[in-house]
């Protein structure tokens, strides 16, 4: 089989469309839009976590507060045994909280 032959053959340009489809797409995709969820599409900066694990009244499954420490927000989720799913239970801007700007407390 000459080269010339073998460029011809069907499988070999698949392979050769797959690939410079996958190159396109590694050139294409970091430039793409900012996912749905993001702030107004602004970048986040990097961020540090702590957890911490606890039981609010009246729930028999355990509740999960995520800080997030450089935005000063937190966030409770649960486990659902009936769904099998992570549910939110709650957010909060530790921001607004600390001027006074939270719920008022009974």
């Amino acid at each position: 089989m000459t080269p010339l032959k073998s460029i011809r053959s069907p499988r070999l340009k698949a392979l050769i469309a797959a690939n410079l489809l996958i190159a396109a797409a590694i050139v294409v995709v970091p430039f793409a839009r900012s996912a749905i969820g993001q702030e107004g599409g602004a970048v986040r900066s990097v961020s540090t976590y702590s957890m911490a694990g606890g039981n609010i009244g009246g729930i028999d499954a355990g509740v999960l507060f995520i800080v997030d420490e450089t935005h000063e927000e937190m966030i409770g989720l649960m486990w659902n045994e009936k769904s099998r799913l992570i549910v939110p239970i709650g957010y909060r801007n530790l921001n607004v909280d600390a001027a006074g700007g939270g719920r008022p407390r009974p």
